[in-house]
């Protein structure tokens, strides 16, 4: 199987989505040391947790850009038992993590988490708890969110867009600085094609990184839409390993702040109709994108497992799962 294009499904599904008014329950959470770099943080606190009202408590202050309502940022979580302070999951080891925006709907669903991110910095953790994060069947506890704030992303890239390389549908873009792409004419490239459309002045992408990015797909055998982070309201972050060989190969070296154009052959797509089966939902054939690489982090390395005395097995399924 070849890997999707950014990595739905394998973010820990958190409870950015509650509401709830501010309370002292989550005043016992206290950090365990500070964490390094890209690593979950562990706490403590006071068990069981029960609280009757939401609560957040910021337990590091971050040292790195202030943030602000309208922000965009990058989260990491960590979520812990209340019952007795185990943990339940992270994003960590699962890659990329989770792009929030600190706007009005966060304001009234989670003022608490609101307010904490509005008076924070880059690099802050935030502990979070209320009535609705409850424990499983028979737990009448109330689990502990952990939220680190590992970015500031930017709104978006600036500058003149450079004339599309030849041999490329043209690209344009709305009054909303959205890109818009011309219907494919002719055959598409056999080999990649990666070319900035606007050259940003960041940091260059490192292979493995997490991309933060705004990005609009379409097939060039019919120039449709098939993705797009626009219509989704929000950018998408991904890490490269994760991400069809075209992505890994076209962003890496390319600077943050820029707008990419990617022409993708199949062989770097995600297949032809015959690999893929009717009932795919990806798109087969040769692929368009326009890329604006808006951040790239270090991807957290996932923890080493530990070792369980029994002789190591073959992964089951399919080889090759970059598509290479």
């Amino acid at each position: 199987m070849r890997k999707t294009l950014t990595t739905t499904g394998a973010a820990l599904s958190l409870a950015l989505v509650l509401a709830g008014c501010s309370g002292p329950g989550v005043d016992s959470v206290e950090l365990e040391g500070d964490p390094a770099e890209g690593t979950a943080p562990s706490v403590t606190f006071e068990t069981p947790m029960n609280v009757e009202e939401a609560g957040a408590k910021v337990l590091r202050e971050g040292g790195g850009e202030e943030l602000g309502e309208g922000d965009t940022i990058l989260l990491q979580a960590a979520l812990f038992k209340g019952s007795d302070g185990s943990s339940i999951g992270e994003t960590y080891s699962q890659g990329a993590g989770q792009v929030l925006r600190v706007e009005e709907g966060l304001k009234e669903s989670i003022p608490e988490m609101y307010d904490a991110l509005v008076d924070a910095r880059e690099g802050a953790i935030i502990a979070y708890s209320s009535p609705q994060t409850a424990g499983a069947a028979g737990d009448e506890s109330t689990s502990v969110e952990v939220y680190e704030v590992v970015k500031k992303i930017p709104a978006g890239v600036e500058g003149e867009m450079e004339d599309t390389p030849k041999g490329l549908p043209e690209v344009t873009e709305n009054e909303e600085g959205v890109p818009q792409i011309a219907k494919p004419e002719g055959k598409a490239p056999g080999k990649l094609v990666s070319e900035y459309l606007i050259e940003g002045d960041g940091e260059e992408v490192a292979e493995g990184d997490t991309v933060v990015a705004n990005y609009v797909g379409v097939a060039w055998s019919d120039g449709k839409t098939f993705d797009s982070s626009y219509e989704n309201g929000t950018p998408a972050a991904f890490a490269l390993d994760n991400v069809i060989e075209g992505w890994q190969k076209g962003l890496v070296g390319k600077k943050t702040g820029s707008r990419v154009v990617l022409s993708v052959p199949v062989d770097q797509a995600y297949g032809t109709k015959k690999e893929l089966g009717e009932d795919s939902t990806y798109p087969a054939g040769s692929l368009l994108f326009v890329v604006d690489v808006l951040a790239a982090v270090d991807t957290p390395e996932p923890p080493a497992a530990e070792p369980t005395g029994e002789p190591s097995a073959a992964p089951s399924g399919e080889a090759g799962g970059s598509g290479e």
